[in-house]
């Protein structure tokens, strides 16, 4: 399946930030790693994420400048084979994983519950499912760094959908230009536990809540020095809807718009802003009026 390089030791990238380590890049936790080299070739990729799901310890260096564009979806509802084990894909310049434009519709990747998948520098392109995560659906752990995911459409969550009880780590990404048909999350849907670190979500869209992020009533997102801007609503929540816990630090929501709450909208009173900016959204920064601390109209 390619050739084997060992790695004696992991490394690993953390950031603190806001009282928090977030992982920023993938980072072995085995003393020794074989690096498989991935040609470009989707029936390639599939056989290594299929023997990457029972083999621990195999991270897959896909093809730098190679587009693994998907014809025939490896599920009936995804591109490639379901992440079941412990999965690391490490890209190069020009990496990208699309559904190919004239494929059927099918989301790109799916994460199982009790399942890993860790990607860095790769885009995810043009997935598409009247269900949950055009891009990606989590249900297990989610790690991005440095991943573009882009012009992806679902039921909800354009570009991801975090699932209950899941946990999903986003840093020094995009996600931008995803569209959702149904509840909201142009950006992302998220009913586990998310944290978006340095990112940006943008140019999202939704028909009902939350153009850019949308939480879930068991969910809880942090955004860290993230910056949410130019996404639409038809309904609440042009940047952010909340209906379970969202905090956000060093961070700003700005032109976004919505029929209320343009720059945020919430169900409760679960939304903590700290030394963040909201501005310039459309109709109105936050809704309901007057219920958000550090948020003025």
């Amino acid at each position: 399946m390619g050739s084997f390089t060992r790695w004696t030791s992991g490394t690993g990238i953390a950031v603190a930030a806001g009282g928090m380590l977030v992982a920023t890049c993938p980072a072995p936790s085995m003393a020794t790693t074989r690096l498989v080299r991935v040609p470009c070739s989707v029936t390639a990729l599939n056989a290594a994420i299929t023997a990457a799901d029972t083999s621990p310890g195999l991270i897959l260096r896909l093809a730098p400048r190679c587009v693994y564009d998907i014809q025939t979806p490896a599920t009936a509802a995804t591109g490639l084979p379901t992440i079941t084990g412990d999965v690391t894909l490490l890209g190069g310049p020009g990496t990208t994983i699309r559904r190919a434009p004239a494929a059927a519709a099918f989301r790109v990747l799916d994460v199982a519950a009790g399942a890993r998948l860790s990607l860095a520098g790769i885009a995810i392109l043009n997935g598409s499912t009247s269900g949950l995560g055009g891009g990606i659906q989590n249900a297990g752990r989610l790690v991005l760094s440095r991943v573009t995911i882009a012009g992806n459409t679902a039921g909800s969550g354009g570009a991801i959908a975090g699932l209950a009880g899941s946990r999903t780590t986003v840093s020094r990404s995009a996600l931008q230009q995803n569209a959702t048909t149904g509840v909201g999350g142009g950006g992302m849907l998220n009913s586990g536990t998310a944290v978006l670190y340095a990112t940006a979500v943008r140019y999202n869209t939704a028909p009902v809540n939350g153009g850019g992020v949308n939480t879930q009533p068991n969910g809880a997102t942090q955004l860290i020095r993230t910056t949410v801007e130019r996404n639409v609503s038809g309904g609440l929540g042009g940047g952010l809807s909340n209906l379970g816990n969202t905090t956000l630090s060093h961070t700003r929501v700005q032109f976004n718009r919505a029929s209320a709450g343009g720059g945020i909208a919430t169900g409760n009173a679960n939304v903590l802003i700290s030394r963040s900016i909201v501005r310039a959204n459309i109709p109105d920064n936050c809704s309901p009026l007057n219920t958000i601390a550090g948020c003025v109209n």
